[in-house]
Order: C-alpha cells, then sequence, then structure tokens
C-alpha cells in the first residue's frame, strides 16, 4: 500500500493525484475480518499496476468524519477516484479477478487518446473526421464500450442514424441499461421517429395534424422533429396528446417518447 490516507492528505493524495493516475481507495478497520482478507490482494494489484494506479487506504476508525463524508456504511468499501471525482466503488472481499478486472475497466487505453482527438473535432464541428477516426480505433480494440459509445454520438450528430444503431447494437450487455448508455439510445431513438418520413418538415406536419388530428403516428414524428429542434415543450405537447387521445398502442408510444425525453432532459 502506498500511503495511509488522512483528511490532511485526502485532498492531495487522493482528489489531485486522481487527476494524473486513478487511485483506489480502501476504507478499512483493524476490527474488520474482511478487511484484512482484501489487503493483501489490494497489495499485489498495487505492486501488478504500478505506475497506472495508486492504491491507499483509511483506516475509517481514525478518520470518522472521512468516511462518513463518502457515505462509507460497510467495510471494506474500496472507491475509485478518477479525474478528481469518485466514479466508481466495490463493498466486501472480492476475489483478485474480480478486483483486477474492476481497476482495468478505468485505465487508459490507446483508443482513448483517438477519443481525445475526435472530441476536439467534434467540438470544431468536423464530426466526419471524427467519425473516421473513431471507427479505426473501434476496429482495433472492438471490446472497448468508451470506444463504442463515443462513435455512435457522433454518427448520432452526423445523422448517420443506421451506422449509430449498428454501433450501438454491439455494447456490452452489462453496459445497455447504464445512466451513460439510455440518453443516447433515447435521443437515437426519437432521431429514427422523426426520419420516418424524411420528406416532411415540421411545418408541414403542422398543417396537416391540423387537419388530421387523429393521426398519432404523424403526431409522433412532429413531436419527435420539434424534440430534435430543441422544442421540448411543443415535443411534449404532443406526445401527451397521444397518451390523451389515442388507442392503446398509441398511449403506450406516446408515453415512451416520453419517458426518453425525460432521460435525454434528466
Amino acid at each position: 500500500m502506498t500511503a495511509e490516507i488522512t483528511a490532511e492528505t485526502f485532498n492531495s493524495l487522493v482528489i489531485e493525484r486522481s487527476k494524473t493516475i486513478p487511485v483506489l481507495v480502501d476504507f478499512w478497520a483493524d476490527w474488520c475480518g474482511p478487511c484484512k482478507m482484501l489487503m493483501p490482494m489490494l497489495a499485489n494489484l498495487a505492486s501488478e499496476f504500478a505506475d497506472k494506479v495508486d492504491v491507499v487506504k483509511v483506516n475509517t476508525d481514525e478518520e470518522q468524519q472521512l468516511a462518513s463524508s463518502f457515505n462509507v456504511r460497510s467495510l471494506p468499501t474500496v472507491k475509485l477516484f478518477k479525474d478528481g471525482q469518485m466514479i466508481d466503488e466495490f463493498m466486501g472481499a472480492l476475489p483478485e479477478s474480480a478486483i483486477r478486472e474492476f481497476i482495468e475497466k478505468h485505465l487508459d487505453r490507446p483508443a482513448d487518446e483517438h477519443i481525445r482527438t475526435a472530441s476536439n473535432l467534434a467540438a470544431a464541428g468536423q464530426h466526419e473526421e471524427a467519425i473516421t477516426i473513431l471507427t479505426a480505433a473501434l476496429a482495433e480494440d472492438p471490446g472497448y464500450d468508451k470506444t463504442r459509445l463515443a462513435l455512435a454520438t457522433q454518427q448520432l450528430e452526423a445523422n448517420h442514424l443506421v451506422d449509430a444503431r449498428l454501433t450501438l447494437n454491439g455494447i456490452s450487455n452489462r453496459l445497455r441499461f447504464d445512466n451513460a448508455v439510455k440518453p443516447l439510445v433515447a435521443r437515437l431513438e426519437l432521431a429514427e421517429i422523426a426520419d420516418r418520413d424524411s420528406d416532411s418538415d415540421s411545418a408541414t406536419l403542422e398543417a396537416y395534424i391540423s387537419k388530421h388530428p387523429g393521426d398519432l403516428i404523424k403526431r409522433a414524428q412532429l413531436g419527435a422533429l420539434y424534440f430534435s429542434a430543441g422544442n421540448h415543450d411543443a415535443a411534449m405537447k404532443h406526445w401527451l396528446e397521444m397518451v390523451r387521445t389515442g388507442d392503446p398502442d398509441a398511449k403506450e408510444s406516446g408515453r415512451e417518447n416520453l419517458v426518453r425525453t425525460f432521460e435525454i432532459l434528466g
């Protein structure tokens, strides 16, 4: 173990240090049997991941306020800090192989540099160039979900909906319902609804629905078009109308679109 952390050293040795390298913090106590089972495994992993991860510990009996501030309710609790934030945790004495997997999923991989480059390109509006870089990076490391999510995001920004769907279909099962994934899937689903009839714009659909208010399929598309344009209130108005007046299928469709909206907007 590289250090015993106190409230005085936590900011420098954990928060600031994690901006350079991930820091694994073991909250333990001397009376805790599972803590003593976990410590040798963490020591082995500290050696194995030297220069890639720091492993430190906090004695919760001596640093009760520090433990409380991080909502430590059972021992051992291990929290991972990266880029100045606590990003993941586990509780209990897991097998060493499981802890290794826990650490590895948060380590930078070669694709991370490509993701950063693509992000800079996208910020400058160069989505196609970002897609090219991320496609190549995903081909080199197809199991890296972070690249897959970044690529799907750029494909969606560029309105390559079929490609974005194929990319997201390859996401690992453990991430399908992750909070980072659900808003992206919801955005794609609404974009697909908006794109059902590529010849119809919002003005044309608005005029059509004023004459055919019972066409709830067109109403769903109009709501999706409004949402894609940033007019969220107008979008939700149409989906609420589907819930209010539609048959069971239309009601469910309207409800699903409202849920997608909440997932995207938080």
